[in-house]
């Protein structure tokens, strides 16, 4: 290993592992101190998520409702161009493999510029927020509180993709502790707030799914003045040219384009797959919906943390790609995937073992005949949870990994199929409740149900993909700088 790749005092985080020494232990060691830090970030995103969801369930099980359709709505819209953003750490990281730091700041920028440029999209959609949901076809009574969250939260919207950005500063170049600190404190923020807003307290009065969705929004915006405050650091100036490197750059901004718009779309194809299939299951009932969203919070608990191996994944193949060759890039994956499977499986037994040990928790809110409808649907759905959320792991992590070696379009393009098979099979061999009389309850949980096997079938069909790419091994011949 280049012992003047970065100076101890920007790379002491990292837990150093040379060609020479590159048993099993010390790269899982590796990977485990990056991805630590990030698995507590995204974890950290994840309960308060969770929190959101379930104080609006004790407030009203409504506003619950809407604060699921209206937050993966806010996805769909915002997630190309932060997935454009999120590609940052991966080309940050092959500049610190290349040892070419001074490049960084120069970069660094162009990403910011492409975030700054997403406001008037974000504005416009506020507007049109409303319009939007009633284009889905959404309950009547749940339209004006969706359209309520949506259009708050496009506030934050533009600090949410900057924050993407300027993180993927610190990922890139192993400063994951620095990532694990700021997202604790933004959500300590967002926690707080929305227990003030969401209830009330003093003064304030309850807000309910807007006091949420101004509680994220001020979230958001707090990780990105934290990053941009931290930049400012001398250190960083002198190794990376953060504040020299100031200015618009054609050549390096394409090349974040060409990497990260296929990542923006791949999460666009996730996002808006996910979120057809929400409002399908949303346009059944209230009650449906309601389950659905119980269950994804347990999904997403475990789920979301995932996101910081495989961002560690990300990270160390586009490094070792270029400092150390393909084998070594090899293995930094191999030791992602067991701490992902391992970390899966503790999971997948939970959602078997104690679905109704989880679900208690919701037991705190209305004891009315819909909620514990809900609550009963919700523990059969932790069942099919279970069924993918091994392999969930598997494709998010090897997502990763190419995408940190510059295998972007490929992961686009899987993603596109993915997505169009199981809808297509969803729509085409839906359950027909339309001619049942009064379309009856079991009518229901079978257009349910299925809606669910197709969730498990494309996260399948996903994993394919992901695992038949990277045996392949055209990634080990893949650049981005």
């Amino acid at each position: 290993m280049n012992a003047n790749r970065s100076p101890d005092s920007v790379d002491n985080q990292r837990q150093d592992c040379s060609p020479a020494d590159d048993s099993f232990f010390r790269i899982l060691l590796e990977i485990w101190s990056i991805a630590l830090p990030l698995m507590v970030s995204a974890g950290t995103f994840s309960l308060v998520l969770f929190a959101d969801r379930t104080l609006l369930l004790w407030y009203d099980g409504q506003s619950m409702s809407a604060s699921m359709a209206g937050g993966n709505f806010f996805w769909v819209l915002v997630c190309l161009p932060v997935g454009i953003a999120s590609m940052t750490g991966a080309i940050v990281s092959q500049y610190v493999g290349a040892n070419e730091h001074e490049k960084i700041g120069r970069f660094l920028w162009q990403s910011v510029w492409l975030s700054l440029l997403s406001t008037p999209l974000f504005v416009g959609i506020a507007f049109f927020a409303r319009n939007l949901f009633e284009i889905t076809g959404q309950p009547s009574h749940l339209l004006d509180l969706e359209a309520t969250y949506l259009r708050l939260l496009m506030i934050g919207a533009v600090g949410l993709v900057l924050e993407s950005a300027l993180s993927g500063f610190f990922s890139g170049t192993e400063q994951t502790r620095t990532i694990m600190w700021v997202s604790l404190a933004s959500g300590v923020v967002n926690l707080v707030l929305d227990l003030i807003l969401v209830f009330g307290a003093g003064p304030i009065p309850a807000m309910g799914v807007a006091g949420a969705a101004i509680g994220s929004v001020i979230a958001f915006w707090t990780k990105a003045v934290c990053y941009c405050v931290l930049l400012l650091k001398p250190k960083y100036e002198a190794i990376f040219h953060i504040r020299r490197g100031f200015g618009f750059d054609l050549r390096l901004a394409s090349k974040l384009l060409f990497f990260g718009f296929p990542t923006g779309l791949m999460y666009l194809t996730e996002s808006g797959g996910f979120t057809v299939m929400l409002l399908r299951i949303g346009s059944i009932g209230d009650v449906p919906l309601r389950a659905t969203t119980m269950a994804i919070n347990f999904n997403m608990v475990a789920f979301i943390p995932l996101v910081g191996v495989s961002i560690a994944a990300s990270v160390l193949v586009g490094r070792h790609l270029l400092e150390n060759g393909p084998q070594r890039a090899a293995k930094s994956l191999y030791a992602g995937l067991l701490i992902g499977c391992a970390y899966s499986t503790i999971w997948m037994i939970a959602y078997l073992a104690i679905p109704d040990v989880m679900m208690s928790l919701y037991r705190f809110s209305d004891n009315s005949e819909s909620s514990l409808a809900a609550l009963e649907i919700a523990r059969h759905l932790l069942g099919f949870v279970a069924i993918y959320v091994l392999l969930d792991s598997v494709q998010l992590i090897l997502a990763g990994a190419l995408r940190g070696a510059g295998d972007t379009w490929f992961v686009l393009l899987s993603g596109l199929l993915a997505s169009a098979i199981a809808l297509m099979v969803g729509f085409v061999w839906e359950p027909d409740t339309a001619t049942e009389t009064l379309a009856s309850e079991e009518n229901h949980q079978d257009k349910l149900y299925w809606w669910w096997w197709m969730l498990t079938l494309w996260i399948w069909l996903l994993a394919t993909f992901m695992t038949t790419r990277f045996l392949q091994g055209r990634w080990k011949r893949m650049r981005m700088v």
